[in-house]
């Protein structure tokens, strides 16, 4: 028994023995033949068999890639040095912000295609520069450039992404191609093969859609445009920039720019979308800066972001200036990350005002939180931490739509709010005036009586009182004068203010009326010993127009003109005139008398202003004279403007048109 064991025993160690033996030589040939294996397969490079079913495919896995941090390797340097490359892993490489020049590689074979035409597409409009260089069998070598920095004169196809046409190798023979790309504003390579037909076709649906997307910003941009220029309102400058920069951003990032406007350019696809990039970043913070919330970090954040907005408007002018190859991905990177950083911030004030009841803040809460996961996606491939896939495009495009719709939401709440408002204001306006009529005709009548019995008191028994009482009842009838015409001031404001306000139109000669007015005013020019002079530089004119009113201001700047000279003349005349590009007339009313001093000169039109040391001059006066006159010109259509200098006099120049509607 103890033979048979060893016997099993001596067995088995030689069994263990062969099994290392052979285990050890196979290993060894492995090891040497490993290193052949890997340069074979380096100097070969990737290889696709494609068929016609298969169009279009995706090239992004069967690419091999290499990176020239030097950016000086030709396509000779290429073929002869045997570079080691490495496969992709990516369905379309992503590389982010690079200052390197990337090699890519792809050897394309086919039975059923040979010899056909076939497309190397890139759906990455803002490639710089991409070489292509086409290796067929017999090691000819075809080369051709492509990309945003090369103008459409010198490229075989004009599409908005770059694109090789091509004709497919014989049957049996392979199609090497090679590719050299450079970016400044990051690196993405969607790269496609497919035929001219299908990617027409694929080009025409995407260009309507950029057509439609392009439509809603300009019109979003013009309504936004004209309520700023209608209120100069800062929020709305904040939404007339946002959708301006975002027409400006997606017609760079979509190629579209190119396309249309401008394909023989070099740099400006770039440096505008770089500029647009900056005062998208400006209309951010002039979003948060128009927030109403309560916060007591709120007057911290404004400060920051009315700095990085000032801030942004040297980072564009860099932009323009910097001379294009010097732009780096850094530089890119910095502005990115603030824009980030700024949307952030207006996010967080955002959420909290819409916390806090603000409806519009909910609407633009909403708007940030998709800008910031458009912008975050968008971010994450542009500095490589993701890559970038196939629908990530599309989907940031329709974030991006979505938060300009609701940024238009908060738009038309703002409006509706704003509304609401000026209704409320307009009723408390209206309800003061009716207030004020009503009372104002209650002291009307004992003002009067009072003025009317002091008078006749005064009057008739002129001799019987004695100098304390005569001064008393002078000083009586001054106030009580003025009063009276305090009264009749606010009761013909509050009259013009009314909804009840109708202007009678009708035909009036304006010479006639001039000359009406004049002789009205001639007795009190004569008794300072002033000249009253016409000037009619214009045929007589038939003036559409309230007669009684337009009268009432005439006489009002007349009365003015005449207490405010003490030598010299005042003089009335009119001309002919455009007038909002409709036939008009101006008609001007100037003197020799003080004039008036700069700082009155800004609130001439206000309620209850007066010159300094006016009060000497015209004690009973109201304040309220120019402010019915301007009202009174605005509700007949026109406007009045005036020109003065201290101790030269004053002209005032009043603009109607000839004809006009029923106000």
């Amino acid at each position: 028994m103890g033979a048979s064991f060893v016997h099993q025993l001596d067995l088995k160690t030689n069994f263990l023995r062969m099994l290392i033996k052979h285990s050890a030589s196979a290993l060894l040939s492995f090891l040497c033949i490993t290193p052949f294996l890997l340069l074979s397969q380096a100097g070969l490079g990737a290889e696709l068999n494609v068929t016609r079913n298969q169009l279009p495919v995706a090239l992004g896995l069967y690419l091999d890639h290499y990176e020239d941090p030097s950016r000086l390797l030709t396509i000779s340097d290429i073929l002869g040095n045997g570079v080691t490359w490495e496969r992709s892993q990516e369905s379309i490489p992503t590389l982010g912000f690079s200052d390197s020049a990337h090699w890519f590689n792809i050897n394309i074979t086919s039975d059923d295609l040979a010899g056909k035409e076939l497309v190397l597409s890139a759906d990455s409009p803002n490639i710089d520069l991409i070489q292509f260089y086409i290796i067929r069998g017999d090691q000819s070598v075809e080369s051709y450039e492509t990309g945003d920095t090369v103008p459409f004169s010198r490229q075989k196809a004009r599409f908005r992404n770059p694109v090789l046409p091509f004709e497919m190798s014989a049957s049996g023979n392979t199609t090497q191609v090679f590719m050299r790309v450079t970016s400044q504003s990051g690196m993405e390579l969607p790269l496609t093969l497919s035929t001219v037909q299908e990617l027409a076709l694929q080009e025409q649906t995407k260009i309507a859609f950029f057509g439609g997307l392009f439509v809603f910003f300009i019109l979003c941009f013009c309504i936004c445009w004209i309520i700023y220029f209608s209120l100069r309102d800062k929020q709305f400058l904040g939404y007339t920039m946002f959708f301006g920069s975002s027409l400006i951003f997606f017609l760079c990032l979509s190629g579209m720019g190119k396309v249309w406007f401008w394909g023989e350019s070099v740099e400006l696809s770039n440096r505008l979308n770089y500029i647009s990039g900056t005062i998208m970043i400006i209309s951010f913070c002039l979003l948060g800066q128009s927030l109403n919330l309560e916060n007591r970090y709120r007057g911290r954040a404004l400060i920051v972001l009315r700095f990085i907005a000032y801030s942004m408007i040297p980072t564009g002018l860099y932009f323009i200036v910097l001379p294009f190859d010097q732009i780096s991905g850094s530089n890119l990177q910095a502005v990115m990350l603030l824009g980030l950083f700024v949307a952030i911030i207006v996010f967080i004030m955002a959420g909290i005002a819409a916390a806090q009841g603000s409806k519009v803040a909910l609407y633009l809460f909403c708007t940030w939180s998709l800008l910031i996961i458009a912008y975050v996606s968008m971010l994450g491939y542009k500095l490589n931490i993701v890559e970038k896939t196939e629908p990530a495009t599309l989907i940031g495009e329709l974030l991006v739509i979505s938060a300009a719709i609701m940024l238009l939401f908060a738009l038309a709440e703002f409006v509706r709010s704003k509304n609401q408002e000026f209704a409320l204001v307009h009723a408390e306006t209206k309800a003061k005036g009716d207030f004020l009529r009503n009372v104002s005709r209650e002291f009307l009548t004992p003002v009067h009586l009072i003025l009317a019995n002091s008078k006749r008191l005064l009057n008739a028994h002129p001799l019987e009182l004695d100098t304390a009482t005569h001064e008393h009842m002078t000083t009586v009838i001054t106030q009580s004068s003025h009063l009276h015409h305090l009264i009749n001031d606010l009761l013909e404001m509050a009259e013009i203010e009314s909804d009840n306000f109708e202007p009678e139109f009708e035909q009036v000669e304006i010479t006639h009326l001039l000359n009406e007015t004049k002789e009205m005013m001639m007795p009190a020019a004569l008794e300072k010993r002033l000249s009253f002079d016409t000037d009619y530089s214009s045929a007589n004119l038939l003036l559409q127009t309230d007669k009684s009113r337009l009268q009432h201001v005439l006489l009002n700047l007349l009365t003015n003109a005449i207490k405010f000279t003490e030598k010299g003349k005042i003089e009335i005349g009119y001309k002919a005139v455009y007038y909002q590009r409709k036939l008009g007339i101006e008609i001007f009313v100037s003197d020799t008398g003080i004039g008036m001093s700069e700082e009155f000169k800004q609130k001439i039109f206000q309620e209850f202003s007066h010159e300094d040391g006016f009060s000497e001059i015209n004690p009973t006066s109201t304040g309220l004279g120019m402010v019915i006159v301007k009202r009174i010109v605005e509700k007949l259509g026109g406007e009045i403007t005036f020109e003065s200098s201290k101790g030269r006099g004053s002209e005032f120049f009043i603009r109607l048109p000839l004809r006009v509607s029923k106000l």
